[in-house]
């Protein structure tokens, strides 16, 4: 099956490229000349992700409390264009798979945003390279893309297999592997690299965001970070929902490790699971 499951990624025609808007804010924010009434110009063009990202802009994530920003031009000098793309794939994401009835995309996304605000809130926390903060809410949108692959490939296979391990001790990761061999992390990595062109540090991430760092691994690596980001978000009340999972102790990943402030990291937890309830409706209307 995993060579299958390969070669379909490679040759399935309807799996979804990334929407022609964030392409052209790609190309556009990437441009050292890049002027920020361009970057309102290309996001307006489209009236419902121009309103959607104001909604996120001012939402507790990201508005912080300021005074809410009226227009997209606002929203781009106040956050920057970094942050507005990251909003954009925020809410162009989760309209190119299909609608499935395996599992609720709705809590499969608030996992996913939360896991995305975690992770480069954890980078700026622990002074990773600016090179990996760029990527890292990315890392952690994009984390489970290989689950809904697994859901486009192979629909009515992929939606009994999670009917049948709700009662597993297993992991998803490792029932994954046991019955298909190649998880979601993998397949993840490789659909992004085969149709999403991205930073390759960030496909490296999700690849292995279940991995164990090991003894001597680079805590303050962005892959580490995302897989816990990715355990912080299991153990604090929003996790996929896909399958009920006995999530690994945080030891498992790098928090330990990482010299965070106790009290300072359960300000950010809850400021998570405060601004992904006011999210959920804007995700909802995908």
């Amino acid at each position: 099956m995993r060579e299958k499951l390969i070669a379909l990624i490679e040759e399935k025609g309807d799996l979804p490229p990334l929407p022609e808007i964030l392409m052209n804010l790609e190309k556009k924010i990437n441009d050292p000349e890049c002027d920020i009434m361009e970057v309102s110009g290309i996001i307006e063009s489209e009236p419902v992700l121009s309103g959607r990202l104001l909604k996120l802009a001012n939402s507790v994530l990201f508005g912080g409390g300021r005074e809410n920003v009226e227009d997209t031009n606002d929203a781009v000098m106040r956050l920057g264009v970094k942050m507005v793309l990251d909003l954009a794939y925020t809410v162009q994401l989760p309209a190119l798979f299909s609608k499935t009835k395996s599992f609720n995309q709705l809590n499969f996304w608030t996992h996913s945003l939360g896991v995305a605000y975690l992770t480069r809130s954890l980078g700026h926390m622990v002074k990773i390279p600016e090179e990996e903060i760029e990527f890292s809410y990315l890392c952690g949108l994009m984390h489970d893309v290989g689950i809904l692959v697994f859901d486009h490939l192979i629909p009515e296979k992929y939606n009994e297999f999670l009917k049948q391990i709700k009662s597993s001790d297993l992991t998803l990761f490792e029932n994954e592997e046991g019955t298909f061999g190649i998880t979601h992390a993998e397949l993840g990595a490789r659909f992004i690299e085969r149709w999403w062109p991205v930073a390759p540090g960030l496909m490296e991430a999700v690849r292995v965001h279940h991995d164990a760092p090991g003894e001597e691994g680079d805590v303050k690596h962005i892959a580490h970070l995302l897989a816990t980001a990715n355990l912080l978000a299991n153990q604090n009340g929003f996790a996929n929902g896909i399958v009920p999972e006995d999530t690994a102790p945080l030891e498992y990943g790098v928090l330990d490790k990482l010299n965070l402030d106790s009290e300072e990291l359960e300000i950010l937890i809850e400021n998570t699971k405060e601004g992904l309830e006011a999210a959920q409706a804007i995700l909802q209307s995908n």
